[in-house]
């Protein structure tokens, strides 16, 4: 019987990963448009089928962002996506930031960490070109692996307490289909620094998505501008 990506699994993503996990390490499922795939949520089956693309250059305009802003704003639709143009790194950027804020008593920034605990890519499509043996299972040219990153990058047996956000922790080993670990240092980095007292608003939205990970509203109250930034 396929397992079934649907409600429960967007908006509890990290209990649907945690019972996936122990299930066989390659099961079929039926995604929310009906598309029949193989899943797999383990990190070394994931490690063994997905296949990063290269990353294209992405500019930055966080300074520009940064001084236009005023008043309460979103973190998403104000600042992440004017500022990198790039959906996927501002994700990456709000995903990190909302981790942060939640856990106060992290020092520094660690975007590897940030990136494997929260990051912006639940789950890659990857379709099989030719014959592939994954987990003892033979699967054929034309069908799609569906790769759990987020799933995988919570794996125990990879990731010590892998549920808790450790800004201290060796991540370097996490699953990523391209993160532009600078491009995000700069945003967060920034934007903590013009506002040091930056503050959730209300509780974020999660999207409705089962390939992206992230919010599709973060809104914060960024109190006084830094006098040495304003």
């Amino acid at each position: 019987m396929a397992v079934m990506l649907d409600d429960k699994y967007i908006n509890d993503r990290h209990t649907m990963h945690r019972w996936l996990r122990l299930q066989a390490p390659i099961c079929e499922a039926v995604l929310p448009d009906g598309r029949w795939v193989w899943l797999v949520s383990r990190y070394a089956d994931a490690v063994a089928i997905l296949k990063p693309a290269p990353q294209a250059p992405t500019l930055s305009d966080v300074d520009d962002v940064l001084a236009g802003l005023d008043g309460d704003f979103d973190l998403l639709a104000d600042f992440a996506k004017p500022a990198t143009g790039d959906d996927v790194v501002a994700h990456l950027i709000v995903n990190g930031i909302v981790d942060l804020l939640r856990h106060p008593e992290q020092q520094g920034l660690n975007v590897a960490e940030l990136s494997r605990h929260d990051g912006p890519y639940a789950t890659a499509l990857q379709p099989v070109a030719e014959p592939t043996s994954l987990a003892g299972i033979d699967i054929l040219p034309g069908e799609t692996v569906a790769v759990l990153i987020g799933s995988a990058n919570r794996d125990p047996s990879v990731f010590d307490r892998p549920d808790d956000l450790d800004l201290s922790r060796d991540a370097t080993g996490r699953l990523t289909l391209g993160d532009h670990d600078d491009l995000v240092t700069e945003a967060i980095t920034k934007l903590r620094r013009r506002f040091p007292d930056l503050a959730l608003a209300s509780e974020p939205t999660r999207l409705d998505d089962v390939v992206v990970n992230g919010y599709a509203a973060a809104p914060v109250t960024p109190g006084p501008r830094s006098a040495a930034l304003a």
